[in-house]
């Protein structure tokens, strides 16, 4: 064997340990909990749109107890869904079953295919005229589970990553009393400004697509999303991240294959094209009665609260999660040292493991308090 074909095995292998866990978190497993929907009646979304019949897919793991005091709400990051947290559940696990009632749901205005999910623009049938949605709706909808759907009338924890991470923040500030704690991983109040360069930039492609029409299409022009989000996926990682994994065209072929599998192929076009305008119009410091300021929005937070992130993560910085820590009364950060960045609890099994055991010992506090 030749030293460049030596060296294109040795990448080959490196990013396929880098990206198991996200291979394995992909379909759903007949040895999995069932999906489940929930008709919640009626949504008032902030921009005062009215969705009439809000349904909401989730999946839950362990049992509740008689106290009702065990359960915890996991939600997911932009563009994924449930499955986004299946590496961190079971028994044993940081997320642990024999422990804990787990409930991980799809995001209202989910963008996946292939399975039923949240109430989005596509399966509710108002298509573009869905009426305009931020985060804040979507937490709402999420509480309207946990409370109406499934009759529990306070969690441990609110726990999310990226995008699921800002929610579980804003979350803690529209019911202040209603978790002991949230768990922010790689996400928060504060974006860079680069996340709303790649939210305008994947507008503009999906617009740009032959099948678009606007957004009035029959058949998902799924290429259309899966070009938009491959535009976007490349800072979830750190330059140092690419340099180390996708070292030859093969390396990066293996990627490719992997993330149009589980990401890029499995979109809906109109719902990701609206939920990421959903996205740049979810500032936490508009949350009404605070005037657009963010330190006294941080500063309401009255839940116990952990940010999970890493020196490399070109999405929420670290000086930006020091800023929050410092304003939210009970909070603490623990960072990662991993150049898998943004993607630290999927390209990286060392900053997995770390961030797994963060999330296990904060639980263990809550438990205690």
């Amino acid at each position: 064997m030749t030293k460049s074909k030596i060296i294109a095995l040795i990448a080959v292998i490196s990013l396929a340990f880098a990206t198991t866990a996200i291979d394995n978190a992909v379909a759903h497993g007949p040895k999995q909990p069932p999906h489940q929907i929930a008709d919640l009646g009626e949504l008032v979304l902030e921009s005062g749109g009215v969705i009439k019949n809000l349904r909401m897919s989730y999946v839950t793991h362990g049992k509740l107890n008689q106290a009702k005091d065990n359960a915890m709400l996991c939600m997911h990051g932009f563009g994924a869904n449930h499955h986004h947290w299946d590496r961190y559940i079971g028994p044993g696990k940081p997320l642990d079953t024999d422990k804990y009632f787990i409930i991980t749901s799809d995001t209202f205005g989910n963008t996946q295919i292939g399975f039923e999910h949240s109430t989005s623009p596509t399966n509710s049938g108002f298509k573009m005229d869905f009426p305009a949605f931020n985060m804040r709706d979507t937490v709402n909808a999420e509480y309207k589970l946990i409370k109406e759907g499934l009759g529990i009338d306070h969690l441990l924890a609110v726990t999310g990553i990226s995008m699921g991470a800002s929610k579980a923040l804003q979350f803690a500030i529209s019911y202040p009393d209603f978790m002991d704690g949230i768990i922010l991983t790689v996400g928060g109040a504060i974006w860079t400004t680069e996340i709303m360069y790649y939210m305008t930039e994947l507008q503009s492609i999906i617009e740009a697509c032959a099948g678009w029409n606007e957004g009035n299409y029959e058949a998902n022009p799924r290429d259309c999303a899966a070009a938009a989000l491959r535009s976007f996926v490349p800072a979830f990682w750190s330059r140092a991240w690419w340099n180390e994994n996708i070292t030859t065209p093969e390396a990066f072929q293996q990627w490719k294959q992997l993330w149009d599998k589980w990401y890029f192929g499995l979109q809906d076009a109109r719902d990701l094209y609206l939920l990421s305008q959903a996205s740049a119009r979810s500032d936490i410091a508009t949350t009404p009665g605070f005037n657009g300021d963010l330190m006294a929005v941080l500063k309401s937070v009255k839940a116990k609260a952990l940010f999970i992130t890493s020196p490399y993560d070109r999405w929420y910085l670290p000086e930006h999660i020091e800023v929050q820590h410092k304003a939210i009364p009970d909070s603490r950060i623990v960072s990662i040292n991993s150049n898998a960045g943004h993607l630290l609890t999927a390209g990286d099994p060392n900053a997995r493991w770390a961030a797994g055991e963060a999330i296990r010992g904060f639980l263990r506090e809550l438990e205690a308090k």
